[in-house]
């Protein structure tokens, strides 16, 4: 039972891999007095320190598909390329504050990149980022607000 135990351990050392941790997004939409308001349409997504690309798409709210294109940096990283956002989209929201978990099994210890865009019809577009570190425990990071983003707090671990 040891043998096997220690077996597990050092494959998991040598592979680089890291007991699942939960990554905690919370992001608050402000309510923005505008005779001409509109919901934004928000993407949340995660990419790896150092590569161009989507790693994992948290959220898509919007309304209209033909509008996706809008929330610039999201679309050319993973919405045209991503099949398979239908699992994390959902409608526009209204002002207020929302949680979005990311389950980082199987991936390997290391720095990740946690991206938010938010983009109003005749308002602004808001692009914040965080570099998170995954497998060294539990960490918390405070993003400030944006035009169309409140304040963000994201929670690695516990």
């Amino acid at each position: 039972m040891r043998k096997k135990i220690l077996a597990t351990l050092l494959a998991m050392a040598v592979s680089g891999t890291v007991q699942a941790q939960t990554v905690t997004v919370e992001l608050q939409l402000p309510a923005i007095s505008s005779s001409q308001y509109k919901r934004p349409y928000v993407a949340v997504w995660v990419e790896k320190q150092g590569e161009r690309r989507a790693l994992s798409t948290l959220a898509v709210w919007y309304e209209d598909k033909k509008w996706l294109k809008d929330i610039r940096r999201w679309w050319r990283k993973a919405g045209r390329y991503d099949t398979d956002v239908d699992a994390v989209t959902g409608a526009t929201r209204a002002p207020g504050t929302y949680t979005l978990d990311w389950q980082t099994e199987n991936l390997p210890q290391g720095d990740y990149l946690i991206c938010l865009e938010a983009v109003r019809e005749h308002g602004n577009r808001t692009l914040l980022k965080q570099l998170v570190t995954v497998g060294e425990g539990a960490k918390e990071y405070r993003i400030a607000a944006g035009d169309e983003l409140g304040p963000v707090s994201i929670k690695v671990g516990e």
